[in-house]
């Protein structure tokens, strides 16, 4: 079992390493050259942030989820941006090269999860046209930290669309796949979801995988939630089959204290049954990260 660290490195916060955003109404706001520069000084920011946590990662074995937010706005129309016209374009590319090279001495596997509004299966031709770009975007960060263009670096997303009938959401769906830019393609994998009627494991092999080869991405938790007919064994073992390498799931568990079985705690408390001897890798969604993964490594001697 090899771990993922989420995003965010808490420890690393504590001690300063934050990544910087910036909203669509204050760059508007701003004279264009003024707003340039502020866009270009938080995406270095962000970059370097990301390049310290992954040697954070490499340096304890753990793999790395790169975060959505690297480049603040970077997929908004009004913005009109493309990270050649940043300022500090040529120190990004730097950067972007270090990490590179400690994913390479660490051999840190990345991943990457793109928000909750990319739906390429959307029926509002909208809604798949800009999922297309945020996918596109996040394929060309990872192209320039190095990654391969292959399942051992996924771009993984949820279906988020399943009101309807599911053949014709499939068929949406697998049309935008067919004509997406292989850096994306090579890369993308999908998750069982968590919401009742929502896309389960057994669906998403079913309509998808067998026409497509994508692989499923195991979360356990939203196996419990929606659960389908499969028993989560059943259920993981039928997603780990469809990765041609190494699987990579989710592993988190709910939080007690909130009333949404849905929402994710802070700690591990048990490993899932299903779990147990299971050669794969992990991204640990728990709230408390880099704590909750050192405490699980030192509780259960994984």
């Amino acid at each position: 079992m090899k771990k993922s660290l989420c995003c965010i490195s808490l420890k690393l916060q504590e001690q300063g390493v934050k990544a910087n955003t910036m909203t669509k109404t204050r760059f508007l706001a701003l004279e264009r050259k003024e707003a340039l520069s502020i866009v270009s000084k938080r995406t270095l920011n962000n970059v370097i942030v990301t390049r310290k946590i992954i040697e954070f990662c490499g340096k304890r074995n753990w793999n790395y989820r790169i975060s959505s937010d690297l480049f603040p706005l970077a997929t908004l129309p009004e913005a009109n941006l493309s990270l050649n016209i940043l300022p500090d374009y040529t120190l990004i590319l730097q950067e972007f090269k270090i990490a590179s090279d400690i994913i390479k001495k660490y051999n840190v596997r990345c991943s990457t999860h793109p928000d909750q509004f990319v739906v390429p299966a959307s029926g509002n031709p909208g809604v798949s046209a800009k999922s297309i770009i945020e996918l596109t975007k996040h394929a060309t960060m990872m192209d320039l930290f190095g990654l391969p263009q292959s399942y051992d670096a996924p771009i993984n997303i949820h279906m988020n669309c399943y009101k309807g009938d599911l053949q014709e959401i499939a068929n949406r769906f697998i049309n935008v796949y067919n004509n997406l830019p292989i850096n994306v393609k090579s890369r993308l994998v999908l998750e069982n979801e968590d919401k009742p009627n929502s896309w389960n494991v057994q669906q998403l092999y079913d309509f998808i995988y067998t026409k497509t080869g994508i692989p499923i991405t195991y979360d356990n938790l939203h196996q419990r939630c929606n659960p389908g007919k499969l028993s989560a064994k059943d259920a993981v073992m039928l997603a780990k089959s469809t990765w041609p390498n190494r699987s990579l799931f989710h592993f988190s568990d709910n939080d007690l204290t909130n009333k949404n079985p849905r929402a994710h705690g802070d700690y591990v408390r048990e490993l899932p049954t299903e779990y147990v001897d299971l050669d794969v890798d992990f991204e640990f969604e728990f709230k408390a990260k880099d704590y909750a993964l050192e405490r699980f490594e030192k509780e259960f001697q994984l």
